[in-house]
């Protein structure tokens, strides 16, 4: 302290240097997340989803990670993967489960690129790549699936991207499905080329949009240039059965592009839900003795029996069926400076946001809308007319004079004096107890 007392400047300025000039745009970080489809029966709030296409690309700094999965059977995967009520092995174990695939640039002794099949079920497909450029991908099909007859939905596809791409930071997220039939052959209802994007880029305001190929009643084509529009007269049909079918939005919130997936549930209906009823309450008296039998002679049988109900709950008033198709979301930034300003720089783990300090302008997100507003402070050009951007400037802080010493000198010279006595005072203390102890030799 003494030595810091007496080497402290006399007198000096608070200026800081300038800060050297950096690049217009630095790496930050995004990420883009991309859905292809979701069945997610519901009975009261236990749910049994099953989620397919997921992809996942995301970077910070020269970091990437990119992430992959075909299939994620959710609550139903870890039923299955639980030990059996008797002792017995899981009906289907962990290992034998679908599993996303993960590329991570932080990991170079692992793969960086991705590219397989999933073993579980034939026709989907899982790829990842990653850079320290940075950048990031991820692309995951999905197979067609449906009920014969009455609802087919098509192949999938969703992409996700994040990086810097040409000096641009860039997050993508997009999903596709071929087609969706209801009906069957009849084709009563027909959707085809759905298609979900949104993109989030450090150049421009974010976008989003969902667009739909073509739309047909019983053959009829409907305009596909409006999709809400076009929607809206399938709902006027479709809600006589109980079915609604809910339109995508893309709209911006918390700094997030979001387009919405498709949605095709099950909504009430008086028609439908007293038919089911009565079914219902018919059979209640033979199901629950068979159930019972069924359970007492092979009690692992209850994870099928739980998904059973909620599949039948689901469809038949006692819960809710919700089919999600599609679905994008994106988001881009740098990375938020220290605010404590550790450093003074203004640059990662110093200083703070203000352009003034070295920092960069504050994006704030407009809510609900899919355009952010960027705040930017301007100063008075050299012209005194107009207004330029603020530039880092030494001048723009004030100059202060200062001194050696002063009162916190004193305080600290207070402290370490106030240290020494304590010190001399202990020692004083263990030398007296030294001399008290007796002596039994």
């Amino acid at each position: 302290m003494v030595a810091t007392f007496v080497g402290t400047t006399g007198t000096g300025t608070a200026t800081p240097a300038a800060p050297a000039q950096t690049a217009a745009v630095v790496p930050g970080q995004a990420s883009a997340i991309a859905y292809a489809t979701k069945v997610d029966p519901r009975a009261g709030n236990l749910s049994i989803g099953v989620t397919l296409g997921t992809s996942v690309a995301g970077h910070q700094d020269t970091a990437a990670q990119a992430t992959s999965q075909a299939i994620d059977l959710g609550t139903i995967g870890t039923s299955l993967a639980g030990e059996g009520c008797d002792g017995s092995a899981p009906t289907l174990p962990d290992s034998g489960q679908p599993h996303a695939i993960v590329a991570d640039s932080r990991n170079p002794d692992n793969p960086q690129t991705i590219n397989e099949d999933e073993s579980f079920a034939p026709g989907f497909h899982k790829y990842v790549s990653v850079s320290s450029q940075p950048t990031a991908d991820s692309i995951t099909t999905t197979a067609p699936f449906g009920i014969a007859g009455v609802i087919e939905i098509g192949g999938g596809r969703s992409e996700a991207s994040s990086g810097l791409i040409n000096g641009v930071r860039v997050a993508k997220a997009t999903a596709d499905i071929t087609g969706i039939t209801v009906g069957g052959a009849l084709s009563l209802i027909k959707l085809s080329g759905l298609h979900w994007e949104a993109t989030y880029t450090s150049d421009a305001d974010p976008v989003g949009s969902f667009s739909i190929g073509a739309i047909s009643i019983a053959g009829v084509p409907l305009p596909v240039n409006d999709p809400s529009a076009a929607l809206a007269q399938l709902n006027a049909l479709l809600n006589a059965l109980g079915i609604n079918i809910g339109t995508p939005r893309a709209h911006v919130e918390q700094g997030i592009m979001f387009v919405d997936p498709l949605s095709i549930s099950v909504v009430p209906n008086a028609t439908r839900d007293s038919v089911s009823s009565a079914i219902l309450t018919g059979i209640q008296p033979l199901r629950e003795p068979l159930i019972a039998a069924l359970l007492k002679a092979k009690c692992t049988l209850s994870a099928e029996v739980t998904v059973a109900d909620v599949a039948i709950g689901s469809a038949t008033g006692a819960g809710s069926f919700n089919l999600l198709l599609g679905g994008a979301q994106a988001t881009s930034g740098e990375i938020p400076a220290n605010s404590y300003r550790l450093g003074g720089t203004g640059t990662l783990g110093g200083g703070n946001n203000s352009p003034a300090l070295g920092g960069t302008p504050t994006v704030t997100p407009s809510q609900g809308t899919s355009t952010p507003k960027v705040v930017t402070p301007a100063t008075p050009s050299a012209t005194g007319t107009g207004t330029t951007a603020a530039t880092p400037a030494a001048a723009s802080v004030p100059k202060v004079d200062g001194k050696r010493g002063g009162k916190m000198a004193g305080v600290g010279l207070g402290c370490l004096a106030l240290l020494l006595l304590v010190a001399e005072g202990d020692r004083r203390k263990m030398r007296r107890a030294q001399r008290e102890i007796p002596n039994f030799a």
